[in-house]
């Protein structure tokens, strides 16, 4: 990955991922139809939504929300199935996806705060471990996940003696000083792939990490941050089948084919990569088309937007099917 001096406030995932962009074959972006998108918002003066904190865990204290927050991305990743799709219970309700596990790892939290820190959890079982995640369905990687939060937390509680503030404070308040930090320190949150040879930079776990962060403490304190715009959009699933379903991301006949019968398109394929640095610049693109109407938006945002409405939105094309860690 190369050495990390904190000095380069370049974005390597915008970088990295124009150039596949450029190269693409497989997929491509309809500039028209970002104009047509962003005239629209800009039309019904679209809102960004808040930080979901109903839905996540309630607590006063910084180091326990940071500890949260950093094993909540640690596993943020794979939540789909062929199989019945994972899903809990939760105060008598139904919830699956991201919300399931953010909404389990809370209760756990709630539940036993004197087990709620990353030097128990560097250590925690496996038995444990699944009881956290007792839901319907099946979870992907969960030994995977099990070994991931085991290791995320023995760094910090090695390095940072399991203060997760320590951590994110020596980020001195700036995301690129972070983000960089999160994929070089943290294991398994360098989410890297390989094009025409040269490494291309997505990150989506750990810029959603820093993005969370923003969120949950509302820009202020240990949330604060001077660089905002540093952030792309997170390279997921959901955010390429809203743009393909707004005509943004076009694909090639075989690839569209692929999705809809949702056979697996390979971790670091062309196809796959191809996705997801298309959408990142879709966004990047409708981020300008904003910004020339007096719009401005950061690209996180606009993230949120779409995520959001990816969730209430009636979409008919389903979203690539990929297993992976990293999203």
């Amino acid at each position: 990955m190369g050495k990390y001096n904190g000095k380069n406030n370049e974005n390597l995932v915008r970088t990295t991922t124009l150039k596949v962009v450029e190269r693409a074959k497989k997929v491509k972006i309809n500039r028209e139809k970002i104009k047509e998108l962003a005239e629209k918002w800009i039309g019904k003066k679209i809102v960004v939504p808040p930080w979901p904190k109903e839905m996540h865990l309630k607590t006063s204290d910084d180091r326990v929300m940071l500890d949260y927050l950093i094993i909540l991305d640690a596993l943020n990743f794979c939540s789909w199935s062929s199989e019945e799709k994972w899903h809990i219970i939760y105060q008598g309700k139904k919830y699956h996806g991201y919300f399931a596990l953010s909404l389990a790892l809370a209760k756990f939290f709630e539940e036993k705060p004197e087990k709620a820190n990353l030097i128990y959890l560097s250590k925690i079982s496996f038995k444990e471990f699944l009881s956290i995640f007792d839901g319907i369905g099946k979870l992907l990687f969960l030994k995977k996940r099990w070994q991931m939060v085991r290791a995320v937390s023995l760094v910090i509680a090695k390095k940072y003696r399991g203060d997760s503030r320590r951590f994110i404070m020596s980020g001195r308040y700036k995301l690129s000083v972070l983000v960089p930090k999160i994929y070089h320190e943290l294991p398994f949150f360098d989410d890297i792939s390989i094009y025409n040879s040269k490494k291309v930079y997505f990150l989506k776990r750990a810029q959603i990490l820093g993005a969370d962060i923003y969120g949950a403490f509302d820009g202020r304190g240990v949330g604060y941050f001077g660089d905002l715009d540093y952030l792309t959009t997170f390279a997921d699933q959901k955010i390429p089948q809203i743009l393909n379903h707004f005509g943004i991301l076009e694909y090639s006949r075989k690839l569209s084919e692929k999705i809809r019968h949702k056979k697996i398109i390979k971790i670091g394929s062309k196809e796959e990569v191809e996705i997801r640095s298309a959408a990142i610049w879709a966004i990047e693109y409708l981020k300008g088309e904003l910004k020339k109407s007096g719009r401005k938006l950061y690209s996180f945002e606009i993230d949120w937007i779409l995520w959001n409405k990816s969730q209430t939105e009636k979409i008919n094309n389903p979203y690539h099917l990929t297993k992976t860690i990293y999203y």
